[in-house]
């Protein structure tokens, strides 16, 4: 992104350097036999085509990775093993050993491939073609593309349902979420959200899948059985991103324009307090190993790591590289 200060519709599909952006139940859920703990957060700087690793336990860089141009999206394995980054301007995934820090792979995707997720099996990594419309899956295992399944316009982001049975796009172009069945990338719904949904995630226990809409400054709460859009809640201006919580009880909305994240009761659906963060605040995790939550700061070049246990305190603000936009940890 040239100008940290355009508006993400420039930003994130006309201008192609800048970052073009940016259930049901938990026991349905499989993880990898040997599911181990990775400490990490991982960052892209999209204007250094770079990822910098952050130890979340220290709160300090201790690598920096070169992936393709232009990088935008970054996913980790549910194991903890891999890291998967999608480079808009190459169109292809870099896969990251996270034991070494190194890329092991670069595989071939859509055009402008803006969000990657893991399935919660590991076998399956979905990636969002904002050009295409489209969604590529590719074989974890051999690190090839098996399919692609046609989403809405313009797919900005990609989550998976926590039993990994659904794969959910958020689709800037036209207002909608798509739900796809993850098997053979069917279409089960398109749900109606607000204005230009930028970003979308499942709750933990898959009941709530939550979009995040710019256009609108808000996040649409999808009920996930019925895919039927069941809330509003209003954000911030330029809703940006959107993490649920562990327990479902709260998600984190980053508002770019204002360089605040929105705290959102779920059960009550309501702003529970905002947080001010950097500029330009463009990406947001939960790590649910840690409870904290990371929030990639693109207009200053920084992650915030806000500490709900402390009042929701920033408790650190860790330099990167230039023009953060993504921000992954091991999922759980």
């Amino acid at each position: 992104m040239t100008n940290r200060h355009t508006t993400s519709t420039s930003r994130r599909w006309i201008t192609p350097t800048a970052r073009c952006a940016l259930p049901l139940l938990l026991a349905g859920v499989a993880l990898p036999a040997a599911a181990g703990f990775n400490p990490n957060a991982y960052v892209v700087n999209q204007s250094d085509n770079t990822v910098s690793v952050i130890n979340t336990l220290t709160n300090t860089v201790t690598a920096t990775i070169v992936v393709g141009n232009a990088p935008q999206g970054v996913a980790v394995s549910r194991d903890g093993s891999k890291v998967y980054v999608t480079n808009t301007v190459d169109n292809t995934v870099s896969v990251i050993k996270a034991s070494t820090n190194s890329v092991i792979a670069s595989v071939p995707v859509g055009g402008f491939p803006t969000a990657v997720t893991v399935s919660p099996d590991g076998r399956s990594a979905y990636v969002a073609n904002a050009n295409d419309s489209t969604v590529s899956v590719i074989d974890t295992a051999s690190n090839t593309v098996t399919a692609s399944y046609n989403s809405g316009f313009l797919p900005f982001a990609v989550t998976t349902s926590p039993n990994g049975k659904f794969v959910y796009t958020a689709n800037f172009g036209e207002n909608s979420v798509s739900v796809l069945k993850a098997d053979d990338g069917s279409t089960v719904a398109t749900v109606p959200v607000g204005v230009q949904p930028i970003s979308v995630d499942a709750g933990p226990f898959g009941a709530r899948v939550y979009a995040a809409n710019q256009g609108s400054g808000n996040v649409s709460v999808i009920d996930a059985l019925s895919n039927q859009m069941m809330d509003t809640i209003a954000a911030g201006n330029g809703a940006d991103a959107v993490a649920a919580a562990l327990l479902g009880t709260r998600a984190y909305v980053t508002n770019l324009s204002d360089g605040t994240v929105s705290i959102i009761d779920a059960i009550h659906k309501n702003v529970l307090k905002t947080v001010a963060v950097g500029v330009a605040p463009d990406a947001v995790n939960v790590s649910l190993t840690l409870g904290r939550v990371y929030v990639a700061n693109s207009g200053s070049g920084t992650v915030s790591v806000i500490d709900p246990l402390k009042n929701d305190k920033v408790i650190a603000t860790v330099d990167v590289g230039n023009f953060p936009v993504a921000v992954a940890t091991q999922p759980q």
